[in-house]
């Protein structure tokens, strides 16, 4: 048996500038409203002042662009939206209806134009043939005549409205953690965009190749992250630190502090349709299982609409909502959306209605798995001996719940598979029948044990033809 998972956090993103004018325009009717749906905190994607090098740029693509958020020229809260002032009543409305605030922390670039560079350009990479290969595309000549490099993912070409910052810089670090500890003044949690950047082998790897490893421990001995979150909480011990990570970073990022963790792999078996790529994922130790955000879709994803027809995107959200850990919905994700939306726009962009049969699909998910056997109930995966099906139980003292799933495969096939469930049975004991109880549509079936096996055909609940899911309470008869 696996041990008790830690309670969920469900984190409800917004695309600000899409979503309102101003912080103060996100009303009270829209923040009770999520919490009434289960959402536990908002993430304010875009907060930040944009800076105005990074806007012209963007303008050269699309007159309706402003600027990408993750180009900021520093830590102010976006005056187009209000400032400080819009953002305090924003946030009185988020404590008084129950939710925490989540907002952004770029850590591995700035906008190209940031006052920063003129301070000190020693907070940033700069050209040093000395200690890098350089190539002329990735870096740009600043207004002071210093040579930067472009911020940058190794797996794809620079973002050219950045510039790149430099963590073997210990005033850039001391600077940094001032920045976290004031965002958490602010804010109930922070979410930090693509954190594996800044860890010291990438830094090394990256930027320091021909550096010696002594020159290079003298100026970064430590990870960032460790250094920054111990000092962060030392202030406010219950801020959340949430990264984004790739590269199976996760488990390190873990490690050195981060509360939560983007959980992509489980995400791309989804998009894949590999119930056996799932299933590996669901056997992970039960701590990173709790440490991770699961999502169907964000702002840096397809929206899940229009990667998974209805009935996957409705199962594959019940998944993700059943599991231990923590979900991440995003803004349209609920109505049915299709249109991914560039993070430069700042408007909502017309053509597209909501989806009011898969909104309240989504609804009675999120009541359905507010139950405590998902929040802190015990979780164990099992095989149905089905290719194509993903299943695991979560159990508490009271209850019992089963999730089973069709990954891939036929449409159509889920209803009349036969699924071995004895693995339920065992952890409830020998019952000699097992009653099943459709969480969301109340129906149920007893199934007899036949020489202590029990085979469960999901259409006896009377699910639709085209279903993919079964969410059920688990009792003995």
């Amino acid at each position: 048996m696996t041990s008790s998972a830690s309670k969920q956090l469900r984190i409800f993103e917004i695309n600000t500038r899409v979503f309102c004018d101003r912080f103060d325009q996100i009303t009270e009717e829209d923040l009770s409203g999520l919490a009434k749906l289960g959402f536990d905190a908002v993430w304010l994607m875009g907060a930040w002042q944009i800076g105005e090098g990074a806007t012209k740029i963007s303008r050269t693509l699309s007159a309706d662009f402003a600027g990408s958020p993750y180009a900021i020229a520093d830590y102010r809260l976006s005056s187009v939206l209000g400032g400080q002032p819009a953002y305090e009543t924003f946030r009185e409305r988020a404590v008084q209806a129950g939710l925490k605030v989540f907002l952004d922390f770029i850590p591995n670039h700035m906008s190209l134009d940031s006052e920063w560079i003129t301070e000190n350009s020693e907070l940033f990479v700069t050209s040093d043939a000395q200690v890098r290969k350089q190539d002329p595309g990735e870096f740009f000549l600043h207004c002071s005549g210093t040579v930067v490099a472009h911020g940058k993912d190794p797996y794809f070409p620079p973002w050219y409205d950045t510039a790149q910052l430099d963590y073997s810089c210990p005033e850039l670090r001391s600077r940094q953690i001032r920045n976290l500890i004031n965002i958490s003044k602010l804010a109930d949690g922070v979410r930090c965009d693509m954190a594996m950047l800044i860890l010291r082998d990438y830094i090394r790897q990256r930027w320091y190749p021909r550096a010696t490893d002594q020159w290079f421990s003298d100026r970064m001995p430590a990870e960032f992250w460790g250094e920054a979150i111990s000092a962060v909480k030392q202030k406010s011990p219950g801020f959340i630190f949430l990264a984004e990570a790739y590269w199976g970073k996760e488990p390190q990022l873990q490690q050195l502090g981060f509360d939560l963790t983007y959980e992509k792999n489980l995400y791309d078996a989804l998009v894949e349709r590999s119930a056996p790529r799932l299933f590996q994922q669901l056997w992970r130790p039960i701590k990173e299982m709790n440490s991770s955000l699961f999502f169907i879709e964000n702002h840096d994803e397809a929206r899940a609409a229009a990667v998974f027809t209805a009935e996957e995107n409705i199962a594959a959200m019940a998944l993700i909502l059943s599991l231990p850990g923590s979900v991440l919905v995003h803004q349209g994700q609920m109505d049915g959306f299709k249109q991914r939306l560039p993070i430069q726009l700042a408007r909502m962009p017309e053509g597209e209605n909501p989806d009011q049969t898969l909104r309240s699909r989504y609804e009675s998910l999120l009541k359905a798995t507010r139950d405590p056997v998902f929040a802190d109930g015990g979780f164990r995966p099992f095989s149905s001996q089905s290719a194509d099906v993903v299943s695991f139980l979560r159990f508490g003292q009271r209850t019992v719940a089963a999730y089973i799933g069709q990954i891939g495969g036929h449409n159509g096939a889920f209803a009349g598979t036969p699924l071995n469930i004895t693995s339920i049975a065992e952890i409830v004991g020998t019952p000699t029948a097992l009653r099943l109880t459709d969480i969301i549509g109340g129906r149920s079936v007893v199934v007899p044990s036949n020489s202590g096996s029990f085979i469960f055909q999901p259409g006896s609940l009377g699910l639709p033809p085209n279903a993919r899911f079964c969410l059920l309470r688990v009792d003995v008869e």
